[in-house]
């Protein structure tokens, strides 16, 4: 039976393990666009993001199950949207309206606002995991192999006044290859 003496004995009287340099981590691939104008009550507005070479063959190569892939983000940054506000978010359908159903595959999620912008602010960033919709896609063979993804931000009806106009600052896209 060891005590503890024995142990710390033990372990000082161990040569002293090489030390391994870790790999280095590929750094993240980042994307970034801005809306042409604001998210209206009336009209979804359309972010389209230029994929680099690296992020488009990201997105092509993602695999089926999350455990296998890298870490993709979505931030849409700088949201003004008044308390209450619903805006759906889906990826590569231009034409969703704020009633396309939650169960379309292009769905990435939902911005909820609880609280009115403070004046001055800079409105609210707001991140998202689209990997699902991007894997549902990819799995249903609706994800276009080219090097745009086309990001529509649309106010649920009846959730925000019909005039309703929501600034919106960025949309970022950033891809995290998993660390081997």
């Amino acid at each position: 039976m060891l005590s503890r003496r024995s142990v710390l004995l033990l372990t000082l009287a161990l040569a002293p393990l090489p030390v391994v340099p870790a790999a280095a981590a590929e750094a993240p691939i980042s994307v970034e666009g801005a809306p042409g104008g604001p998210i209206l009550g009336s009209a979804p507005t359309t972010v389209t993001l230029q994929l680099s070479p690296e992020a488009a063959r990201a997105i092509r190569k993602l695999p089926d199950r999350a455990s296998e892939g890298p870490a993709v983000r979505l931030s849409i940054q700088g949201v003004k949207a008044p308390a209450g506000t619903s805006v759906h978010v889906f990826v590569n359908l231009p034409g969703a309206v704020g009633d396309t159903p939650t169960s379309d595959f292009h769905y990435v999620g939902n911005i909820i606002s609880f609280e009115d912008p403070a004046p001055g602010s800079a409105g609210d960033d707001v991140l998202f995991d689209p990997a699902p919709a991007l894997r549902s896609l990819k799995k249903a063979e609706r994800l276009l192999p080219g090097d745009t993804l086309a990001w529509t931000l649309a106010v649920v009806p009846g959730s925000a006044p019909a005039d309703v106009s929501i600034p919106v600052d960025k949309v970022v896209l950033s891809i995290t290859p998993q660390s081997r």
